[in-house]
């Protein structure tokens, strides 16, 4: 998954052409004069057209829920104002649930079961004349039970479904006649009265709504929790039995044996009338929510816009616009081009700003592709809580924005592009002077509490920062308004929570811009600092003696830096892995050979040459695949810049051969563009170098460093950075400091003289 993202991050700065700082040519052709007005128009266009979107037609100066009218609003003519689709989806899903469940009664159930149940009855009563037809005799007896077995048998396979025993004791002296008026009225007045369901779950889903039993020709309302189905029925069976037990004499057990075998589901959900009905119910909602005549007063001046002077007010703009349209085609859309306008003035500020301070950052258009995205980004978020989710204006992410650009350019920069924000957001919130303060306040504090980021944990210092901004904020506006003391501390809460997030949402998107824009912050520089990284702790294993002479080139780079003002930390991180194209063959350099007879003894010059320039191109690659930020890799491309292998020419020369061509004994390049790469260049050539000296004193070590610098000037490695005379005096200083620490003199401790 890894090698997935990082070759599909590879593609994409492929093809915006994304490379770092100091290898990024000036682009000042047509092509590129082009695409930064394709971006220009790009930005301002989608910001007109998609932000927000509902409100895209209205007036800036429009009213909103909340805000004060400064005058009367009448309404010039009469409005119709329509119900929002979520109003009429809301009232048509309660005109649908306010339809009662329809079911259908089916008589011929009913009519079926008590002509069932008389046909029972008939035979029992036909067996009982047989059997009492019989003498009654001792004799006879065993003939009598042996008959009523039989004849219960007989009935029982003509009704199988009824229990064998209750059969045999209606026939033992059971009044049937009782019998079947008790049973007959309690299922018609009892069970079939509203009908018996199949079961309950057959109907639809469980809401407070009326059931209608369609009976023949009538309709009998009933509360769903009166409806029968068989296991109620049969409970209700039980009941009435043990009603009548108390009036009358009878064997509850046996009536209830015999009776509940009786009882059929006859009712039935009526799906499609049901269905019929919804529609109807759904088609009577009306469109309109209200009407307003001509000249009535929306609103007063002075008072408070309500939710429904809000929408009256909408349908009247919308009116407004129809009207126009029909005046001439491009009317309706003179606020559009107004706000296209102010947002296109807003960013040609911009524009102008980065082409007379920042020529660097104007003449890249990844860089200005990712500072549009970042607006993107920040308006989405506004977007969703503020409009969408409709949250406090205090919930507003706006230090997002202002932490995203310092901390990937710089505070000047983010400083700027939040004024830019601020006149953005109070062009899209119709001069909302609140927004555009807050903005501007917040904005700026979290430029200067980042502007000097070494470690993720120095947001906590902006968390702190940002909630004392919030909450003085929120009381000074909130004073204005006078709101009342409980609603001025849920804004603090606000405001607060808005400090946490925001820094820690910030150092989520973060890494997303400097991986896809080519962007190096000091957070990553510190990261890759951490000499528990992998690639240099397989230096460390693997070429130790490259790894100890990286560390001290990192130091001797830093104080560097540090002494001109340059990016020390850079310069440090980029020494730690300039020669990491060692690993590959180790052997094949001075410092990892340690004593043994060297490798290029048996080498032709040229190889030799070849193999010592092999390790900027592996340098290159193994970075690439450890994802190293383009700064940090051209550490290893310039660190030699195109210096000659004097060593392996000179052998050459030894050698015999003729004129050997000295680029063939030169490194790749390119020259150091920057001064921390052509710090490191020095660095590595005086840290190698002193390690030749045999008495390393502080007059040899000064006079070792500016040999090589003035070697490095005359050979031109330096003409394309920017490093003065004073900062090589400055460097030279630095580095004699640093060496002559290194190569230190220890006092000579007496020898312990043996005892005699």
């Amino acid at each position: 998954m890894y090698r997935i993202l990082l070759k599909l991050k590879r593609f994409f700065k492929k093809v915006l052409k994304v490379k770092a700082e100091t290898r990024q040519s000036p682009a000042t052709g047509a092509r590129s004069r082009i695409e930064k007005f394709i971006l220009l128009i790009t930005a301002a266009l989608l910001i007109a057209l998609l932000y927000p979107g509902e409100n895209l037609f209205f007036p800036l100066d429009f009213p909103r829920r909340g805000e004060i009218a400064f005058d009367d609003i009448i309404a010039p003519f009469q409005i119709t104002v329509a119900k929002s689709p979520q109003e009429m989806q809301e009232e048509r899903k309660a005109a649908v649930e306010a339809v009662p469940i329809l079911l259908k009664y089916d008589s011929r159930v009913v009519d079926s079961v008590l002509s069932r149940l008389s046909q029972f009855m008939n035979s029992v009563d036909s067996a009982v004349k047989i059997i009492r037809a019989k003498p009654k005799s001792a004799r006879t007896q065993i003939n009598a039970d042996s008959l009523i077995a039989f004849m219960s048998n007989d009935i029982n396979l003509r009704f199988p479904f009824l229990d064998g025993g209750v059969i045999t004791k209606l026939l033992r002296g059971g009044n049937i006649f009782h019998v079947r008026t008790v049973i007959q009225e309690i299922l018609k007045d009892d069970i079939y009265f509203s009908g018996v369901l199949p079961s309950m779950e057959s109907l639809p889903e469980p809401r407070i709504r009326p059931v209608i039993v369609s009976i023949d020709k009538r309709e009998v309302f009933l509360v769903r929790d009166k409806l029968l189905d068989v296991p109620r029925a049969y409970v209700n069976f039980l009941a009435a039995l043990n009603n009548r037990l108390i009036s009358d004499s009878i064997d509850v057990d046996i009536y209830y044996e015999l009776g509940r075998h009786f009882i059929i589901p006859n009712l039935a959900v009526d799906i499609h009338e049901m269905q019929s009905r919804q529609e109807a119910a759904r088609a009577e909602i009306s469109p309109v929510s209200e009407v307003v005549m001509q000249g009535e007063i929306i609103t007063r001046a002075g008072s408070r816009i309500s939710d429904r002077q809000e929408k009256i007010m909408e349908s009247m703009y919308r009116q407004m616009e129809t009207s126009a349209r029909g005046e001439g085609w491009y009317a309706p859309y003179l606020p559009v081009l107004a706000r296209f306008l102010l947002i296109l003035i807003s960013f040609l500020m911009l524009y102008l700003y980065l082409y007379y301070f920042h020529r660097r950052i104007y003449l890249s258009n990844p860089k200005i592709l990712s500072l549009f995205l970042i607006y993107g980004l920040e308006l989405v978020l506004i977007y969703l809580i503020g409009i969408r989710l409709d949250l406090s204006i205090y919930l507003f992410p706006i230090a997002i924005f202002s932490l995203l650009v310092t901390v990937l350019f710089d505070a000047q920069i983010g400083t700027f592009n939040t004024f830019i924000l601020a006149l953005l957001l109070g062009v899209l919130h119709r001069f909302n002077f609140s927004l555009v303060l807050i903005t501007i306040i917040v904005g700026t504090v979290a430029c200067y509490s980042t502007q000097r980021v070494r470690n993720r944990a120095e947001f906590f210092r902006s968390i702190a920062y940002l909630s004392i901004t919030y909450i003085a904020l929120i009381y000074l506006l909130e004073s204005f308004k006078v709101s009342p003391p409980g609603q001025l501390l849920n804004l603090f809460g606000f405001g607060l929570a808005n400090s946490i997030i925001t820094p820690l949402l910030s150092i989520g998107i973060m890494p997303v811009f400097e991986s896809l824009f080519g962007f190096t912050t000091d957070i990553t520089l510190l990261e890759l600092s951490d000499l528990n990284r992998p690639l240099l702790k397989r230096l460390s294993l693997e070429a130790p003696g490259t790894y100890h002479h990286s560390i001290l080139v990192g130091n001797l780079a830093e104080a560097a830096a540090k002494a001109i003002d340059a990016n020390s930390l850079l310069a440090r991180v980029g020494a730690y892995y300039h020669d990491i194209g060692k690993i590959e063959i180790p052997e094949y350099f001075v410092e990892n050979q340690l004593g043994i007879k060297s490798k290029h003894d048996g080498l032709a010059p040229s190889m030799s040459a070849i193999i010592l320039a092999s390790h900027v191109k592996k340098g290159r690659w193994l970075g690439e695949e450890a994802d190293l930020p383009d700064e940090v890799l051209n550490f290893i491309e310039e660190h030699h810049g195109t210096m000659t292998m004097n060593y392996f020419l000179n052998k050459a020369k030894e050698a015999g051969i003729a004129d050997p061509s000295v680029d063939d004994y030169r490194y790749p390049g390119p020259r150091p563009q920057t001064r921390e790469t052509a710090i490191v260049m020095l660095a590595d050539t005086v840290e190698a170098a002193s390690r030749t000296l045999s008495e390393p004193k502080p007059a040899r070590i000064r006079n070792l460093v500016q040999r090589i610098i003035s070697e490095r000037i005359q050979s031109g490695e330096l003409q394309d950075c920017p490093l003065t005379l004073r900062d090589l005096a400055d460097i030279t200083e630095s580095f004699t400091q640093i060496l002559t620490g290194v190569f230190h003199s220890r006092i000579e401790y007496p020898k312990k003289e043996e005892k005699e």
